[in-house]
């Protein structure tokens, strides 16, 4: 009798607890419902890609739905962007920060960071309610202007970089696929350059850099970002204190063998030599060097310059060590060593055959010579002095280019495009009018190996501050222009100069 008295005292005391318990529910559910419903806020990725690709330069979109039941108004949208792998500034001792990049719920805008790997998050506030919704995406940036056609150009005193991504020059684009980009190197590096002059790119293994030379210095930039590597020109050197900055012309040979001429002074970093991290002191030798530098590259040169002070041709051997002398030939077609001291250097370039071009003009006669020398062998060679005196429109501001596929010279003068045909006629005539706008460069595209080596010609005009590319092309063998001069890339400043980058 005692064990049933226990057994339903037990029972007895487990259905109050039950009873408690649900009224204590019932108690927690009733203050549940003394607080304000909050308003739904949600942040819809349905169909968005986890990780993803954007390119440097190009229009980037994530198409997120933000739901909200609320007046919009009441929310703030930040897209910020952050390394996956944030590097430590040593300078401040801090790790890279994110960065805001977009203010609006849809992410709908240019990509300007360099090529790497990211996060990319979009946070969304409700300021009414104090409530946030994350989402974040990992982000690859790649860039698409590592090849192309890079242009210089100056507009209102600034100076800014371009890339036109042409099918003629890069075989594996359609022209639906062509672009122009423009304030490459201002977007990447957020700063002007005021005194631009022209392009070269270092293409050995250690320097592998594009230059952006100023009329007082340069830049050193990633040849695929653009980001600025370099701006202390003088560092370059191994004697800083002796250089001045003023570069002219710019080289790289097949050694490979980097040469700058600076202040008329040639000096040479020898990638060959174990060691060697910049440019050595100038090159030791009485002369003035004109600010060109054609690419001979063979086995007794690596270049020539003309001795603006001596009025001569003077070697560069293979090995970029001095400023050499040619032998006397004052018995041939004229001499390497005495040009004239009337003479002034306006183009030198290599050309047909591997030879090399000179424009000179003689201020005694106010006549225009072309000189045609053979520096490709082990000796010198004069080969032909053609007098210009039959070329229309020639004036000391023209802009020459050779060929190097056939006997084909273009210059240009104002708006008129003439062909030289000094192998044959020796006369020079328009072949092409760009009316109402100014040539300002005109170059033959000279790539070894590329379907249009030898085959197109770059112009660039100017029209009113507006810059033009034409690619015009032409019979390498005859000169004849054969399409290209009606379709032009414009959005351009004044076209300062152009390089091809692959």
């Amino acid at each position: 009798m005692k064990n049933v008295m226990n057994k339903r005292f037990i029972i007895e005391i487990m259905l109050l607890l039950v009873v408690i318990s649900g009224l204590w529910s019932c108690y927690d559910d009733k203050g549940n419902y003394d607080y304000k419903n909050l308003i739904s806020l949600q942040i819809d990725t349905s169909g968005i890609k986890a990780e993803q690709t954007a390119y440097q330069f190009e229009n980037f979109n994530v198409p997120v739905d933000v739901k909200y039941a609320g007046d919009e108004k009441n929310l703030s949208y930040e897209w910020k962007i952050y390394p996956q792998e944030p590097k430590k500034d040593d300078d401040v001792q801090k790790y890279d920060s994110a960065v805001v990049l977009y203010t609006k719920a849809v992410f709908d805008t240019v990509i300007y960071e360099v090529p790497g790997a990211y996060y990319l998050t979009l946070t969304v506030t409700d300021k009414a309610q104090d409530l946030k919704d994350y989402f974040t995406i990992k982000l690859n940036v790649e860039t698409l202007v590592s090849r192309g056609l890079c242009v210089m150009d100056e507009k209102n005193g600034l100076y800014d970089l371009n890339m036109i991504k042409s099918a003629k020059l890069l075989t594996d684009i359609t022209i639906e696929e062509e672009q122009v980009y423009y304030h490459v190197y201002s977007g990447v590096n957020d700063t002007e350059v005021t005194n631009g002059k022209f392009l070269g790119r270092g293409t050995s293994s250690d320097n592998n850099v594009l230059y952006f030379f100023t009329e007082n210095g340069g830049l050193k930039l990633d040849v695929n970002t653009y980001e600025i590597t370099s701006n202390d020109f003088t560092s370059w050197f191994s004697f800083p204190m002796s250089v001045t900055a003023a570069p002219g012309a710019y080289v790289i040979t097949s050694r490979p063998l980097e040469m700058i001429v600076t202040n008329g002074l040639v000096y040479v970093w020898d990638h060959m030599s174990m060691g060697v991290t910049t440019f050595g002191d100038r090159l030791d030798g009485d002369y003035e060097a004109a600010p060109y530098l054609p690419n001979i590259s063979t086995s007794s040169f690596s270049s020539v310059i003309f001795d603006m002070k001596n009025k001569r041709f003077a070697p560069i051997n293979q090995f970029g060590s001095n400023v050499g002398t040619f032998e006397s030939t004052s018995t041939g077609e004229f001499d390497l060593n005495d040009i004239g001291s009337t003479k002034e250097l306006k183009f030198m370039e290599n050309g047909f055959n591997s030879y090399t071009y000179a424009v000179f003009y003689d201020t005694e006669t106010s006549g225009y010579s072309l000189y045609v020398m053979d520096f490709s062998g082990t000796t010198a060679t004069p080969v032909k002095k053609y007098s210009m005196a039959e070329c229309e429109g020639l004036t000391e501001s023209s802009l020459y280019t050779f060929g190097n596929q056939g006997n084909v010279c273009f210059y240009a003068s104002g708006s008129d495009l003439y062909q030289y045909k000094y192998a044959s006629t020796n006369k020079g005539a328009v072949v092409h009018s760009f009316s109402g706008e100014t040539i300002t460069g005109v170059e033959v595209f000279k790539n070894s190996g590329h379907a249009k080596d030898g085959k197109l010609l770059i112009v660039s005009t100017e029209s009113g501050g507006e810059g033009k590319v034409y690619l015009v092309d032409f019979n390498e063998l005859t000169g004849a222009i054969t399409g290209g001069t009606t379709d032009p890339y414009t959005g351009f400043g004044r076209i300062v100069d152009v390089l091809y980058k692959e």
